[in-house]
């Protein structure tokens, strides 16, 4: 992997160290640890798409990468209750959805 001195490429790197972390304590069948660092590496993956899709270079491939991130978050999140959701961050799952589907 190409080192560069930038966020993305500290996230990278933070990423595979939690990876590491993760299969160190799945073969421990540490299923405690396994969750919290799945979880931070859940916390690094939406960071890694928020500095994606503020680059100023925008391609296919870097919008399939962020499609790919983003499939990997859903497939790690825990499923919350929508109404929850709209209560604790005080906005409209559904206007949200009006708004971006223009």
């Amino acid at each position: 992997m190409k080192r560069f001195s930038n966020k993305i490429s500290d996230l990278l790197h933070q990423i595979s160290q939690v990876d590491n972390m993760i299969l160190l304590h799945k073969g421990n069948n540490d299923e405690m640890m396994v969750q919290q660092y799945q979880a931070r590496k859940m916390d690094y993956l939406k960071e890694l798409v928020s500095e994606l899709i503020h680059l100023s270079a925008s391609t296919p491939r870097i919008h399939q990468i962020i499609k790919t991130i983003i499939n990997q978050i859903e497939a790690i999140t825990p499923v919350v209750n929508e109404q929850e959701i709209s209560r604790q961050f005080k906005f409209s799952l559904t206007e949200l959805e009006t708004l971006v589907e223009r």
